[in-house]
């Protein structure tokens, strides 16, 4: 399906998968609107886009303040005249791992305040823009981690435990309707989250992780797909991957 056209709204993109997902919309001629807390770094992926004949737009803003997602939604919209895309990909990870008798309170929240936040109100203002749209899409980039954890990822799965719940939700709700809605569930991809890791990450476990155009690839996929196809969930792991 041709998605040329139509109008995107990206969190997360001043870099990473939300920059790579803005640029691969960018190139097939969607407008976007690029939206984060870094005007610089938002501005930076505008220039990656130029001469993709598309309209980019970029809107900073705290997600984890609701009155920010609701004016980000809003002046996206109404500058693109309309709005067809969601792409939910801000996010945040623990910088170390904790068991469950280490975690601070400041640090649980900050997680899931984060991972949650953000998408239940991004989501949640848009709705009255994409059930105008004739074919709209909200694509929820998850994690791995919202289906397993271990002994010291309980905060960061948490966090995608919920946004999963409330993914969930959204498909039940959007069932028959205008709006498809589907999560992309990556294992490591290699982003500057991981220079945020008290640990020392060592080059051969970079190699082989996932890379952000992955993700970009598999949400052009999933936005071309015909309009009675929906797939919930596509869960993707690095094949070479080896975490020791």
């Amino acid at each position: 399906m041709d998605i040329a056209g139509k109008k995107a709204l990206v969190t997360g993109a001043s870099s990473g998968i939300g920059r790579a997902i803005a640029i691969a919309l960018a190139s097939n001629r969607v407008d976007v609107a690029l939206v984060g807390r870094d005007l610089k770094r938002l501005q930076e992926t505008a220039n990656l886009s130029e001469g993709s004949g598309s309209k980019i737009i970029c809107c900073p803003a705290n997600l984890l303040i609701e009155d920010d997602a609701r004016q980000a939604v809003n002046k996206s919209a109404q500058e693109l005249n309309g709005l067809d895309y969601l792409i939910n990909c801000a996010r945040v990870s623990q910088r170390e791992s904790f068991t469950i008798d280490e975690i601070e309170t400041k640090e649980f929240h900050r997680i899931m305040h984060s991972n949650v936040d953000s998408m239940l109100f991004c989501c949640r203002e848009s709705m009255p823009y994409l059930k105008q749209s004739s074919g709209a899409y909200i694509i929820n980039i998850l994690s791995t981690a919202a289906f397993a954890t271990g002994e010291g990822g309980g905060m960061y799965s948490a966090s995608k435990y919920a946004a999963r719940a409330l993914h969930e939700s959204m498909v039940a709700k959007c069932k028959g309707s205008n709006i498809r809605v589907s999560a992309i569930s990556p294992g490591p991809v290699l982003t500057n989250i991981w220079s945020h890791k008290t640990e020392v990450i060592t080059q051969q476990r970079k190699d082989g992780m996932l890379q952000a155009k992955n993700i970009s690839d598999i949400t052009l996929f999933l936005l071309q797909l015909e309009p009675n196809v929906h797939i919930e969930n596509i869960t993707v792991e690095p094949w070479f991957y080896k975490k020791s």
